[in-house]
């Protein structure tokens, strides 16, 4: 590596290092967000390791920037000696998935290597996205992203979020095919299997985009509030979404119900038997949207 470029990678050590404490995060939870191991961390705070462009845009995604700003950034350093301080989007504190409510998703690492781990630290990276856009929306006077969107239109947003997730937390397993593209997911690896993504509010069951026979993962949310408080009922929804279940099975085409002709995407629901037998992959009781846990939920719980 040439002498600037390796000033320009110190830069862009530093600026993460002064990011991290800016933001009040420990290094664990930085590497946690960015994929990353602690150690990897450690040795770029040393200057013992020079991050490569993946780690870089893994690191600038988990602090809330692009890689762009943090090389931009950097570039307009080198040279100079002095490393200013970067500008940090004020997002909220990140929210988690509860790892004590994932369940042991068995039959998922069977079939896609995918493990529930992945799938909570999915939701995380969904919920760091989704924080980041309603922040900078409330920060410019804006309503947060669900008063800008119709209820029908969120799911699929949530859901090609919850995708492009999946895939950075599977380690090398998939890649998001496009947030227009069925299925959702494409294996990288020979012999697993394509995966499509649905999302649906609340109690809602979710719609096929395509052809309905495949293997599925499933998350259903709430709508809560910013601090994470939930009220059950429609007239009490928040605007921050949580997720409260997620699935994974392999359909039929016997497993949907096609209202009227189908003409179009979403025309395809998923049955509530089906739904229902599908594996359960995580399951928070404190956002089930409505009062009473049944079936396979009251024994979880």
């Amino acid at each position: 590596m040439s002498e600037r470029g390796i000033e320009l990678s110190d830069i862009v050590a530093q600026l993460v290092a002064d990011a991290r404490r800016q933001e009040g995060m420990s290094m664990d939870e930085l590497a946690d967000r960015a994929g990353v191991h602690r150690t990897y961390i450690g040795l770029l705070e040393r200057r013992s390791r020079q991050p490569t462009l993946a780690a870089a845009a893994n690191l600038a995604e988990a602090l809330g920037l692009s890689l762009s700003e943090l090389v931009e950034k950097a570039e307009q350093d080198v040279g100079n000696g002095v490393v200013a301080d970067i500008e940090l989007p004020s997002a909220p504190r990140g929210r988690h998935a509860h790892q004590e409510r994932l369940g042991e998703g068995s039959h998922l690492t069977d079939v896609t290597d995918l493990t529930p781990a992945m799938v909570g630290r999915a939701i995380d990276l969904t919920y760091r996205r989704l924080d980041l856009i309603d922040q900078q929306m409330h920060e410019s006077g804006s309503p947060p992203l669900s008063k800008l969107v119709e209820l029908s239109h969120l799911s699929p947003l949530v859901a090609n979020l919850l995708s492009a997730s999946v895939a950075r937390a599977s380690n090398g397993l998939y890649v998001q095919h496009g947030s227009d593209h069925a299925p959702s997911l494409l294996p990288l690896r020979q012999g697993l299997p394509e995966l499509e993504v649905a999302a649906a509010l609340e109690t809602d069951r979710p719609a096929s985009r395509a052809d309905t026979t495949g293997v599925y993962l499933t998350f259903r949310y709430v709508l809560a509030e910013r601090d994470g408080t939930f009220t059950r009922g429609k007239d009490s929804r928040g605007d921050t979404v949580a997720v409260w279940e997620v699935r994974f099975g392999e359909l039929e085409e016997e497993d949907f119900h096609v209202a009227g002709a189908r003409t179009g995407a979403g025309n395809a629901r998923l049955r509530k038997e089906a739904l229902d037998e599908m594996e359960l992959v995580y399951y928070d009781p404190e956002l089930l949207p409505y009062a009473k846990p049944t079936g396979v939920y009251a024994r979880v719980r």
